[in-house]
């Protein structure tokens, strides 16, 4: 199984009504949002790495753009449970995205930095990158959008 990353972008109502239940989780992210969504492939781990430094969790608007904010719930989607980012977020990450230029991201990528980061194929050199500006650019463009129509995001791996 691979770890896609997947965003999907909601009105603030829906995430709080799915934290009050967490149940309908399944019935939200996997019914038509075609509109509303975005997956990234295999590039979330990448794009971590290149806006924050860390394989893992990190502070700040950007530390939240991949692993998003807070669980919704404790439903498994594959590789731990949904995350969920308030409208108000939102607008703080698509700030943060824009303010960060593509070469300042070319100048952070450094494969043999990035052994641990998913899904490690770093050593393929400017292709890697490319990879990773495109999704990223989706990226900055999905949250853009959201932080626009006065969206939450909800996050996850799968």
């Amino acid at each position: 199984m691979s770890m896609i990353g997947h965003f999907l972008a909601v009105p603030q109502t829906e995430l709080e009504a799915l934290r009050a239940d967490p149940e309908q989780i399944d019935q939200v992210l996997f019914t038509d949002h075609e509109d509303d969504a975005l997956d990234i492939e295999k590039a979330w781990h990448g794009i971590h790495f290149l806006l924050t430094g860390q394989v893992g969790p990190a502070a700040g608007p950007l530390g939240n753009v991949v692993f998003g904010l807070a669980p919704i719930g404790e439903e498994d989607l594959g590789y731990g449970p949904a995350m969920g980012t308030d409208a108000a977020d939102v607008a703080a990450i698509a700030a943060a995205l824009d303010g960060v230029t593509d070469d300042e991201l070319r100048a952070r990528f450094d494969p043999a930095a990035m052994d641990e980061v998913y899904p490690n194929i770093w050593d393929e050199g400017e292709e890697a990158m490319d990879y990773l500006a495109t999704h990223l650019q989706s990226l900055r463009a999905f949250y853009r959008d959201a932080a626009a129509r006065g969206h939450a995001v909800i996050t996850w791996l799968g």
